[in-house]
């Protein structure tokens, strides 16, 4: 006997698990896992018909949240997955006269100042590292730092910016990526996550979806970039042209002005910067059944799409169940040699 596919989702709230409690009422749920550049967040919409989530059982603000998504009989009878999507902290509460959502965020309880709290400092002599560390201790967080690439600041000003907004704008200027979740500063180099291994192959003929949509663009694609940079005290120019490896036809170099020390700083300063530019050429938004192997900063290769065929990384993995379990994603395709 076949048994029919389950999908759900078990809540804990405040270190309590509330799954049988919340069943009854539980209209649907979403998941976001971003790569970078936002929070995750999780929202769980509720019925209430008798009142009951806006008086007694009414959710406590900045309180924790973890769930976990469950799927069972997905692939074969008596299968069972699952995705742990976190911890959460409850932001914002919303009702009508029959539901109630609860928005959650994956910025822990007690780091309210990573983006409510603007702040003034400076730093001295400092890499990248060395800065987010500094952050993350001042907010009782970790720091996970995934990259050969460290920049060097002699010196770094903070100016009334909360520490998430200035911190993503550093890593935005060095090309790396920002995390924020499970108590952690993530920061890692997603060129080196997008030489990962494939965790699927999504094939047009074989593997089941729901919609497909692909672009592929111009604007703002560079062939090269030019680095030159001359140290006037010295009397001496440092020039370095990196060509991408299957580079767009659009014939455009970028060109940059800004200090390096040697022609392998400019190298790496040019691929950086053009790689910065060119992430943006090619993307696909794909929703496919619901499947918990799919998160933000892994790759699956796409065959049968003609030109968009290749390899692509995770910058958005939306998992919700209305009624049925879906997984929507976006998709951007790796680029090879920078």
């Amino acid at each position: 006997m076949e048994l029919g596919r389950r999908a759900y989702l078990e809540v804990t709230y405040n270190g309590a698990n509330i799954t049988p409690d919340l069943k009854p009422h539980l209209k649907g749920w979403s998941y976001t896992d971003n790569m970078s550049g936002q929070a995750d967040d999780l929202q769980i919409t509720l019925e209430d018909q008798e009142h009951l989530w806006i008086s007694d059982w009414f959710p406590d603000k900045g309180t924790t949240l973890s769930a976990t998504a469950v799927r069972e009989n997905w692939d074969a009878n008596g299968q069972r997955d699952s995705l742990n999507l976190g911890v959460f902290e409850i932001d914002e509460i919303e009702t009508d006269d029959f539901a109630v959502t609860i928005k959650a965020l994956s910025i822990p309880e007690g780091s309210g100042s990573m983006r409510g709290e603007e702040k003034n400092k400076a730093w001295e002599n400092i890499t990248l590292s060395g800065v987010a560390g500094d952050v993350a201790g001042s907010n009782g967080m970790s720091i996970f730092f995934d990259s050969d690439y460290d920049p060097f600041f002699d010196r770094l000003e903070q100016t009334e910016q909360t520490d998430l907004v200035f911190l993503q704008k550093q890593c935005d200027d060095a090309g790396l990526s920002l995390k924020i979740g499970e108590g952690k500063i993530l920061i890692f180099d997603d060129a080196k996550y997008e030489e990962e291994e494939a965790i699927a192959t999504i094939n047009r003929s074989e593997f089941p979806r729901i919609s497909f949509q692909a672009k592929t663009t111009l604007n703002g694609i560079y062939s090269a970039c030019t680095v030159e940079y001359t140290d006037a005290s010295q009397n001496e120019t440092i020039k370095y042209t990196f060509s991408a490896p299957n580079a767009p036809a659009t014939g455009k170099i970028l060109r940059v002005n800004q200090r390096v020390t040697s022609v392998a700083e400019a190298e790496s300063l040019a691929k950086r910067s053009l790689r910065k530019e060119n992430i943006k050429e090619t993307d696909i938004s794909l929703t496919l059944p619901g499947d918990t192997r799919f998160l933000a900063a892994l790759t699956v290769m796409i065959v049968g799409w003609g030109v968009f065929d290749g390899k692509y990384i995770i910058t958005q993995a939306a998992h919700s169940q209305q009624g049925k379990y879906d997984v929507k994603l976006q998709l951007r395709r790796c680029l090879e040699g920078y």
